[in-house]
C-alpha cells in the first residue's frame, strides 16, 4: 500500500513538472523570406473567415484593405472583430493571380488585447 502512494506521488509530482513547463522555443515562419516592415504596438482587428486556408487575418488600423495573414496566430485570440496590439514582421509575399488581393504575410511576435 504505502509503494501504490509513493507511486502516486510521483505520478502527481512527474504531471505537474510537465504541465508547468514553459515552451521556449520560437515558432519560425518562413526565415528565408526578405521582411519588407516591422510593426511595432500597432492596433489591428482580428478577421475570422470560413476558409482553411486564410482562417484569420489582421487589419491595421488606417488601412482599408491590407490584409496581415499571421502565420503564426495564437488561439486564444480567434474572435471576430476584437482589437488587439501587434508586434511583429511583414513578409515579401508573392502577389499573382490566385492570392488574396493586398495580403501580407505576417509573423506575429508580440500579441496582446
Amino acid at each position: 500500500m504505502r509503494l501504490a502512494y509513493t507511486l502516486f506521488y510521483i505520478l502527481i509530482l512527474l504531471v505537474f513538472t510537465i504541465s508547468c513547463k514553459k515552451e521556449t522555443k520560437k515558432t519560425v515562419c518562413f526565415p528565408d523570406t526578405q521582411t519588407i516592415r516591422f510593426i511595432e504596438n500597432k492596433k489591428a482587428v482580428v478577421k475570422i473567415t470560413a476558409s482553411a486556408v486564410e482562417p484569420v487575418y489582421l487589419v491595421e488600423e488606417g488601412t482599408i484593405d491590407t490584409r496581415l495573414i499571421p502565420c503564426n496566430f495564437p488561439h486564444e485570440f480567434y474572435q471576430d472583430e476584437l482589437t488587439v496590439t501587434v508586434n511583429g514582421e511583414v513578409k515579401s509575399t508573392q502577389q499573382d493571380q490566385l492570392a488574396v488581393c493586398c495580403a501580407e504575410t505576417f509573423v506575429i511576435s508580440e500579441i496582446s488585447r
